[in-house]
């Protein structure tokens, strides 16, 4: 009996022991397959900012503020347009400023005059374990998205940031996340690295980043406005598809460019820029954009110095002025040095920048090329870019003498100036906004790296990437064509009748109203 006994205390604990056994195996093998979470941090204006209590869009602005501010304004246009005396239109342009933005304003301190929220939804745990990767494959379903209400300073914003990744882990049960920063989420990413050190990281991709400033944002902040007719139709141009309705519009623009029509009203915006521009900064850009902290982070270091000079004087707090200033001098001036202190704690960082198209024509760094918002040579840490519509020239020898070569195919970049020359990538055709499926792929390959990923580790992506049939393939000199020439290489046959039908149009009404 006893012997029995024994034999079934014995059975049951094997079986037990069994259960126990699998269970762990069971576990470890889902500890195997689920990968790190990615979590990708947006850029400025993800999320429409929301006033709690009217309910309507604080930023961008609400069509009834747009209709209000610029009632305000029409009838001094056409006023100043009759008597050609642009000086007296200051007051309801700075007027019309304020009102268009008066919902997203922030006062003094730089925080939200009204109460407000953003119209983002903080993930509930079981969209967040939808969201988790299972070793699949990455795609944006795979990717917990995370936004923020831009206006707020970049302190602020990391530590919500810092709030937002433990609670991933804690509903993952996952150590470590995988961090895409985009745009402005770069310069979020960059002081949460800095503020709360590495411990919940594991890879960071830095997308199409802004953490080294922005011209269309550093350039107006300190007074550098200009306009070139050239410039906005190629803008103009880059920023179309290549569908039949693209090539009806860039018809029309190169008929009015032809005819003067661009030049003329550019003409127009130049002269009532100069005339009210100064009063438009102090009456106006100081209560409005200037009080917006996060648009401080977007200035690049070098043009600082010479916006706070001209947009900040009793306008703010010192309180402020130390917020927008650590992101400055502690961040941006220690973007390489934080960079280099994620490496030294085995955190792979990967840069991609983007380029094929100019950035905003309103500048005076009208012909820097970017990606339609950010110049590349600022997400590329220093990348030598050529300027648009041309190449770095046939005798061009790269400048860094390295092992290997980093001008691009199509001769516009050289990367062997770039902080970080093995380890940054170029796509050519995807404007900034713009993401498809390459892209995520791309992010899959970086951050699922073991070690520090480079140029050379995958010939799927070479240092040089182009977009072709929505795909990246890797650049070539056969697919390396220049996407400014290929605008006017649509302008011929059908297209080009059209044009001339057009410029016979303008040429008709210029005739008309020049008898009236």
């Amino acid at each position: 009996m006893k012997k029995t006994f024994s034999k079934v205390i014995s059975i049951f604990l094997s079986v037990v022991m069994l259960c126990v056994s699998m269970s762990a195996l069971a576990f470890a093998a889902d500890a195997e397959t689920n990968d790190v979470p990615v979590i990708f941090v947006d850029g400025i204006d993800s999320t429409d900012i929301i006033n709690t209590e009217t309910g309507e869009t604080a930023f961008p602005p609400s069509a009834s503020s747009i209709v209000s501010g610029v009632g305000k304004a029409v009838l001094p246009l056409i006023s100043s347009v009759l008597t050609k005396n642009y000086s007296k239109l200051a007051d309801p342009v700075s007027e019309a400023v304020k009102v268009i933005f008066d919902a997203a304003a922030c006062d003094e301190n730089g925080d939200p005059v009204y109460a407000t929220t953003t119209a983002y939804e903080r993930p509930t745990e079981e969209e967040i374990l939808a969201a988790y990767k299972d070793g699949t494959g990455y795609t944006a379903s795979d990717a917990i998205f995370y936004s923020y209400d831009w206006r707020l300073d970049m302190q602020t914003l990391a530590e919500q940031l810092h709030d937002f990744i433990e609670y991933t882990l804690e509903t993952t049960g996952a150590e470590k996340v995988n961090l895409i920063g985009f745009s402005m989420g770069t310069c979020v990413i960059m002081t949460y690295m800095n503020d709360y050190d590495y411990e919940y990281i594991n890879n960071v991709v830095l997308l199409a980043g802004a953490y080294n400033g922005v011209s269309t944002c550093g350039e107006p902040f300190s007074g550098q406005i200009a306009f070139d007719d050239e410039a906005m139709v190629r803008f103009l141009y880059t920023m179309l598809g290549e569908d039949f309705g693209s090539y009806l519009l860039k018809a029309v623009i190169d008929a009015l460019y032809q005819a003067g029509v661009v030049d003329g009203v550019l003409d127009f915006a130049t002269e009532l820029v100069d005339a009210i521009l100064d009063d438009v900064y102090e009456d106006a850009f100081k209560e409005t954009f200037a009080r917006m902290a996060g648009f401080w982070s977007l200035i690049p270091y070098d043009m600082y110095d010479d916006a706070k000079a001209l947009l900040i004087g009793d306008n703010v707090t010192e309180e402020y002025i130390a917020k927008i200033d650590y992101y400055h001098y502690e961040i941006q001036a220690n973007n390489a040095a934080i960079i280099d202190g994620a490496r030294d704690n085995g955190i792979g960082v990967s840069i991609v920048a983007k380029y094929g198209s100019t950035v905003p024509p309103c500048i005076v760094s009208i012909n820097e090329i970017g990606d339609s918002v950010i110049d590349t040579k600022f997400e590329s840490f220093g990348a030598t870019c050529a300027l648009a519509n041309t190449t770095l020239g046939e005798d061009y020898v790269q400048a860094a003498d390295t092992e290997h070569n980093h001008i691009s195919p199509d001769n516009m970049i050289d990367a062997s100036t770039c902080q970080y020359p093995e380890n940054t990538w170029f796509i050519k055709g995807l404007n900034h906004a713009d993401h498809n499926d390459s892209e995520w792929a791309l992010c899959d390959f970086l951050l699922n790296s073991e070690t520090q990923p480079t140029v050379w580790d995958n010939e799927a992506y070479p240092q040089f990437l182009t977009l072709v049939d929505g795909e990246f393939v890797p650049m070539t000199e056969e697919n390396a064509s220049n996407a400014y020439a290929e605008v006017t290489e649509a302008e011929t046959g059908f297209f080009a009748k059209i044009i001339h039908v057009i410029k016979l149009i303008i040429s008709a009404f210029k005739s008309l109203f020049s008898l009236l």
